[in-house]
């Protein structure tokens, strides 16, 4: 974690690369959450009580047939494009971690990684990792769609948030669900690794990060949460700053949007909001390059 730490915060670029893969693999909505207005239940069911309805009983109109169909198809597509743009980002971002932990004496020179496997095998091994937690939600998809409607039907609290309340009802199962990503994470992680250095195939390399994980768990789930870890501390507190002060900007704005004081308040907001931004970018090449030098060999002499 400490040549992790020196390696990327003496290289800009490694944060760019770190967060275009934060943000393919879905950071885009953890870095949105500030202005996100989360649906209400009540607004949910307005919106898709009635094609629901004719869902269940049989009748589907063709227009919620079309919309099923369009809906599924982009979210295919993507899919497949953040794994594709996480695959490459996550390549580039090795490449950039072995030269400069070369170039900082922390680990051996690793060789040219021109000829290595491509970005379309990286985003392979990466869609395998998620058929692990996949599997895991499906099995605990009967008890945590029960728990949620018999909160949404008869809610047993209307003053703590639903997702809350569900949390609070079945932590465990929750907890399974976040062990189970969090562990194949880390394996396809290595694997990615075996993959793009070695030389590896595809499916030796998924193997061989899983076998790595078993092998010497203490080093690679630690590097997974210290990982976490720092991508929280760099990231956490300028989101919570942004949310926070959102309020306050909708306020300048409804009031004084063309006043010196609503644009001052709304270029603050933004300031804070790309710092937020920067920091997730500098945390993520931090976990990404603690992995990055769990498998490489240290110079020698």
């Amino acid at each position: 974690m400490a040549a992790a730490i020196a390696v990327t915060l003496a290289r800009p670029a490694t944060w760019v690369v770190a967060l275009a893969g934060l943000l393919a693999g879905g950071g885009v909505i953890v870095l949105a959450w500030p202005i996100l207005v989360l649906p209400t239940p009540s607004g949910l069911q307005n919106l898709l009580g009635a094609p629901v309805s004719t869902l269940a009983f049989g009748n589907p109109s063709r227009e919620l047939v079309t919309f099923l169909a369009a809906t599924s198809v982009a979210a295919a597509a993507l899919l497949v494009a953040g794994l594709v743009a996480g695959a490459w980002a996550e390549r580039r971002g090795i490449a950039l971690v072995l030269d400069g932990a070369a170039d900082d004496g922390c680990a051996a020179r690793a060789p040219a990684l021109d000829s290595a496997p491509g970005v379309l095998r990286v985003a392979v091994l990466r869609a395998l990792a998620l058929v692990p937690p996949l599997v895991v939600f499906a099995l605990a998809w009967p008890t945590l769609y029960s728990v949620t409607y018999h909160e949404l039907i008869l809610p047993d609290d209307l003053v703590t948030p639903l997702p809350l309340r569900v949390l609070a009802q079945v932590p465990l199962l929750l907890a399974a669900i976040g062990i189970a990503w969090l562990l194949a994470d880390a394996a396809a992680a290595v694997g990615v690794r075996r993959l793009v250095v070695e030389r590896r195939r595809v499916a030796a390399a998924w193997a061989l990060g899983w076998a790595d994980l078993a092998r010497r768990p203490h080093r690679i789930i630690a590097a997974a949460l210290l990982g976490d870890l720092a991508l929280i501390a760099t990231t956490g507190p300028a989101l919570v700053a942004a949310a926070l002060a959102w309020a306050r900007v909708r306020e300048a704005l409804e009031t004084a949007a063309d006043s010196p004081i609503g644009i001052a308040v709304a270029a603050l907001w933004v300031a804070i909001w790309l710092g937020a931004v920067v920091l997730a970018g500098v945390g993520a090449a931090i976990r990404a390059a603690a992995f990055t030098l769990e498998g490489a060999r240290p110079p020698e002499g």
